[in-house]
């Protein structure tokens, strides 16, 4: 049973549309409730989205851009077919988005060493530099916002998060009821 604590870090009021001032999340188009769980996630999706366009913005990037440059960091490097792959982009635009990149020297194509038709897109040190603040920022921010969370509380949200993060990626069916 998961702690009052972890139930109050869960927990939001629900968001308010800034234009109409009517509640969000309370109903989709289709009539449906969401439960408290889907909603409190949506709800944390959205408020990561805006605060990777904050990042993006004051970096002078776009969130496409940005998400690139995570990406090649995560690998350290990465060729352009395989970046739009993870990116669920075509090829012309991670293209596109690379030829910027490039030309803010953000990234580098180098030589794949094993494939001479082929390139890898790394970070250059500026991007590097940006992609180590982002995270520090990120690390800061989750901190933050479980600050009257106790470590072991913090441990079940992080062992949840992770589970769900499995579940929602493995592609489950989730068509199937109980």
């Amino acid at each position: 049973m998961p702690s009052r604590a972890i139930l109050r870090a869960l927990s939001w009021a629900k968001p308010t549309d800034q234009r109409s001032g009517e509640r969000m999340y309370g109903r989709d188009s289709s009539g449906r409730t969401p439960d408290a769980l889907s909603a409190s996630a949506l709800a944390f999706l959205r408020a990561m989205d805006r605060n990777r366009n904050r990042v993006a913005t004051e970096s002078g990037l776009t969130g496409s851009e940005l998400r690139a440059i995570a990406r090649v960091a995560e690998t350290g490097s990465i060729t352009p077919k395989l970046l739009a792959e993870s990116m669920e982009m075509t090829t012309g635009a991670v293209t596109a988005i690379s030829n910027r990149l490039v030309a803010l020297q953000l990234l580098v194509r180098v030589a794949h060493p094993h494939d001479r038709r082929s390139l890898l897109l790394t970070l250059t040190p500026a991007a590097e530099q940006i992609t180590q603040k982002i995270y520090d920022d990120f690390e800061a921010l989750i901190a933050h916002s479980v600050r009257d969370v106790s470590p072991e509380d913090q441990a079940r949200l992080g062992a949840m998060l992770s589970a769900m993060a499995l579940t929602v990626g493995s592609d489950a069916d989730l068509s199937l009821t109980a």
